[in-house]
């Protein structure tokens, strides 16, 4: 049996092959960035007759989408809600009301067959490189040009876009002239468009973790529960967002999905109470664990109803009556109703978000209002578009930030190639 090659290798290997893509001087398209975007667009701008070159500086194409729904690639959503988004009013100018039909409609001509889970769409192999493997079919068939290895350094008006060979060790920087240049990065990887006049919006880790205050319950390491989530902001005494779903109990805090959408609304000081038995009202719950009034609860009353690692640990914190300090908060008066208490409202603390170099999307990125909705050229830079996570544009978990890819990278690459098209003179 051959010997699997190691990491640096696997590296090696990658480098030779980017070494070996031949860059022209002059692309009608220059595409910045090699993701879900990067791809779509520059799909888009390759089928409507313009020369397109890829510049993505990690050593291979779509990358990120493998990492994409836990390796199955949660590619969109059947229930697009423009509310899901940080910027509703730019998203629905930009996608219209056509929007899945677009991304289906795509997908479809790339040949990927998918399949419905809830309202997540998802490749039919449940493997995130199948979304991946169609994309860099299509772009080869469309004769684009995918040069990994590919740092950008800089875009320059003419247009020009500046860049770094990975593979090259003098590091020399190279350029190639544009008739249009499409930003699609992830928006930690920005390059400077300082020179160009664009603003940008702070950066910032979203879909993560939450690190909370330290408490008894980081004995719950490990479990998950399917909950209603409820965040109330501090200083305020009523929700302002709640969400039903599955969190994973960690030593630093919250994770899972639920969480993640937190992540892009919770700060610090923000309280997060989780609600464990959300299909049960604390009066049928009261039920469960005192029946009668008068009598302590019993150990196990809430087998059936929750984890018993987790139950354990809330009876013992009943018993003690346990509760995060916060203004408003009703104390129990018997340890049932301190156990109702915990169980349909279990307090977390934020201390705010961890394990961002984890993190699904970055926030912040190229202010909107710069940007033409319906074709996504900067007002100021006519060459210049971008799309997908480049724009300050965040969405929820559930497909929505795939969908947004998608559809952007299809505006902008169409309307690129066409600007290009009319200034080949």
């Amino acid at each position: 049996m051959a010997k699997k090659p190691s990491r640096a290798q696997e590296r090696q290997q990658l480098l030779d092959v980017a070494s070996k893509v031949a860059v022209a001087d002059t692309y009608d398209v220059v595409v910045i960035g090699g993701g879900a975007a990067g791809l779509v667009a520059a799909i888009s701008a390759a089928e409507e007759g313009a020369s397109v070159l890829v510049l993505e500086q990690a050593l291979t194409c779509g990358q990120p989408i493998l990492a994409t729904g836990n390796g199955r690639c949660n590619f969109a959503n059947v229930n697009l809600d423009v509310r899901r988004f940080n910027d509703p009013a730019f998203v629905d100018a930009v996608c219209g009301p056509h929007w899945l039909d677009d991304i289906l409609g795509f997908f479809r001509a790339s040949g990927l067959a998918w399949c419905l889970e809830e309202d997540r769409l998802y490749p039919a192999s449940r493997v995130s490189a199948s979304v991946r493997n169609v994309l860099l079919a299509r772009a080869r068939r469309a004769n684009v040009t995918l040069a990994p290895g590919r740092e950008v350094v800089g875009i320059e008006r003419g247009p020009v876009v500046t860049f770094r060979e990975l593979f090259n060790p003098s590091g020399a920087v190279v350029s190639s002239q544009a008739r249009a240049v499409v930003v699609a990065t992830g928006g930690g990887t920005l390059p400077s468009p300082g020179n160009l006049g664009l603003l940008t919006a702070q950066l910032a880790p979203v879909l993560c973790p939450l690190a909370c205050e330290d408490s008894p319950l980081v004995a719950l390491d490990g479990r998950r529960a399917h909950v209603h989530a409820y965040l109330t902001k501090a200083g305020s005494f009523f929700p302002t967002w709640h969400e039903r779903g599955e969190v994973l109990f960690r030593s630093y805090g919250l994770s899972g999905i639920v969480t993640f959408d937190l992540s892009r609304r919770a700060e610090t000081g923000d309280l997060v109470e989780l609600d464990l038995a959300p299909d049960l009202n604390k009066s049928q719950l009261m039920q469960r664990i005192a029946p009668f009034t008068s009598t302590p609860f019993e150990s196990g009353c809430l087998d059936g109803v929750l984890d018993p690692q987790i139950a354990s640990l809330l009876e013992r914190l009943a018993h003690e009556r346990w509760h995060l300090p916060w203004p408003e908060r009703t104390s129990p008066k018997t340890d049932a109703e301190a156990l109702v208490l915990l169980v349909k409202a279990l307090p977390f603390k934020v201390t705010g978000p961890t394990e961002t170099n984890h993190a699904q999307v970055t926030r912040g990125g190229l202010v909107t209002s710069q940007f033409d909705a319906q074709t996504l050229s900067a007002h100021e830079v006519p060459w210049c578009f971008a799309c997908g996570e480049a724009l300050d544009i965040d969405a929820d978990c559930g497909g929505f930030n795939l969908s947004w890819a998608w559809k952007s990278g299809m505006v902008a690459g169409t309307s690129a190639a066409r600007h290009a098209l009319n200034t080949r003179g």
